[in-house]
């Protein structure tokens, strides 16, 4: 198994254990948290009005929450069950929102018919050896436009850890001491032109330093392909 590959498979081990606590965990239950993050969520929702879209690894579906509303339709996906059962516990509308376990490294497994593909605090994990494999495929399988949203990094981000294939690694730690080693990238403007310099896209680029977030937003067309 490759060093990748149990990379991928911890995050995922680390991910379903921690669905339960994970919106407590990134203060999504405190309202001057979600009041903070107004200007990305109305970022996002312009992207997404009136569209058809795909979100991939949706965990327990706070972003989902904040963004539905204004779409045609969602489908939100993820990896692990458990998170799927707590996004279930929001009770996001069935004609609007559907949920469905997937794997983001197998959209061929998903119907294409999106107008949006939308990824938050996912590209920030997917490992350097994986990235362009995995841009491949989601411009093979999806069209229309492509959104990614991640973190900046805060004065305890960088750990000075990384791997052969330069993943930067953190270690996190859950309640019950359980202890996890994930990739936890911090892009800057040049490692991005150097991610996305296969793809014959427009990157655009939105910064919001004050909450810590970065939204990554592209449109695919017929040659993104080669």
């Amino acid at each position: 198994m490759s060093n990748a590959s149990e990379l991928i498979q911890e995050m995922q081990t680390y991910y379903h254990h921690r669905a339960a606590d994970y919106d407590v965990s990134m203060g999504y239950d405190q309202p001057e948290v979600v009041a903070q993050l107004a200007d990305v969520i109305e970022h996002l929702r312009q992207l997404v009005t009136g569209k058809r879209v795909l979100e991939i690894a949706c965990g327990p579906c706070f972003w989902t929450e904040q963004i539905y509303d204004c779409t045609h339709s969602f489908l939100a996906t993820d990896y692990n069950q458990s998170t799927l059962e707590q996004a279930a516990l929001k009770q996001l509308p069935a004609h609007k929102v559907q949920l469905q376990q997937a794997n983001a490294y197998q959209l061929s497994d998903l119907p294409h018919d999106f107008d949006v593909v939308l990824a938050i605090d996912w590209l920030a994990h997917v490992p350097m050896s994986r990235m362009r494999d995995f841009l491949h495929d989601l411009h093979l399988h999806m069209k229309g436009q492509v959104v990614f949203c991640d973190q900046l990094p805060g004065s305890k981000s960088w750990t000075g850890k990384f791997d052969s294939e330069g993943n930067h690694l953190q270690s996190r730690h859950l309640k019950n001491d359980a202890s996890y080693t994930v990739i936890k990238h911090f892009f800057s403007d040049t490692e991005i032109a150097n991610i996305f310099s296969d793809f014959p896209v427009n990157v655009e680029i939105d910064r919001y330093p004050d909450v810590q977030r970065i939204v990554l937003s592209y449109s695919l067309n017929p040659t993104t392909i080669e």
